[in-house]
């Protein structure tokens, strides 16, 4: 049986302070002060996962536990992220699991990157390439604050002059601005029968990584756009909210076969 004893915060680790008006991303030390517009909050030398905290203002926050969602989303951003949205029907399209080894070429922020790491685990791999050093160190600060993760592997390299330098890639995505002059390069690094993604936010991108990706030999493609908009529950009315996170970009999937021919 599970145990259901409290789940202490230790030094370091990362929760949401949550109140309905705002939530922070937060990593713990006993005693640490944060100041909100709803009043300071002061964390205590022992606290658990899902206690109650009074602010000096009397609001009351709670301490939860970060989702992955929380975590992508709260990284240091130096260029765009890939949204959590999206990241779902990426792990799915392309297969992600436990034990996989996996490209992405844009390591940008590192959002996907974590999110990689965290499904395919110590048991597998996480090749992910990136032509721009200061990207590069920028995602490996991001991800060593939520843990350690040595099964990543950063490599500096321009992928598009120098092709991926790997091949036996259980699936690869790639998030850069000319998908398709990545494409026969992603051919040889992939399995066969093994998944290729991108993300691009013009449609004449995707049609020419689509055709690109036709003439090398994948099939089976298909392109998505996902929009996410949330629902307000109250009393007053329950309706969606006037904004969501839209038109972010298009996703186009296809497995590669064992013959360069279109299909």
């Amino acid at each position: 049986m599970h145990s259901s004893s409290p789940d202490y915060l230790k030094e370091g680790d990362s929760f949401i302070l949550y109140h309905p008006e705002g939530n922070f991303l937060l990593f713990y030390s006993p005693g640490k002060k944060f100041h909100t517009h709803l009043g300071e909050v002061v964390f205590s030398e022992k606290i658990s996962y899902g206690d109650p905290v009074v602010s000096s203002k009397g609001e009351t926050f709670y301490i939860l536990h970060p989702n992955m969602v929380d975590l992508s989303m709260k990284v240091k951003r130096k260029t765009t992220i890939i949204y959590p949205k999206e990241a779902g029907l990426i792990l799915l399209e392309l297969g992600v699991k436990c034990g996989a080894v996996v490209g992405e070429v844009g390591t940008g922020s590192g959002a996907l990157t974590f999110i990689l790491a965290s499904v395919v685990g110590k048991e597998g791999k996480v090749y992910t390439f990136e032509r721009r050093k200061e990207f590069l160190e920028n995602a490996r600060e991001n991800l060593k604050r939520y843990g350690d993760f040595p099964w990543v592997e950063w490599v500096e390299r321009d992928v598009e002059v120098e092709g991926f330098g790997i091949t036996g890639l259980d699936a690869l995505f790639l998030d850069v601005p000319e998908p398709w002059r990545l494409v026969s390069h992603a051919f040889e690094a992939l399995k066969g029968g093994r998944t290729l993604g991108s993300l691009s936010p013009n449609l004449e991108q995707v049609k020419l990584t689509h055709e690109a990706m036709k003439k090398e030999g994948f099939t089976r493609l298909r392109v998505y756009e996902v929009l996410q908009r949330e629902i307000m529950i109250r009393p007053e009315g329950t309706r969606p909210r006037e904004r969501g996170i839209l038109h972010t970009g298009y996703l186009l999937f296809g497995e590669k076969t064992n013959k360069k021919e279109p299909l």
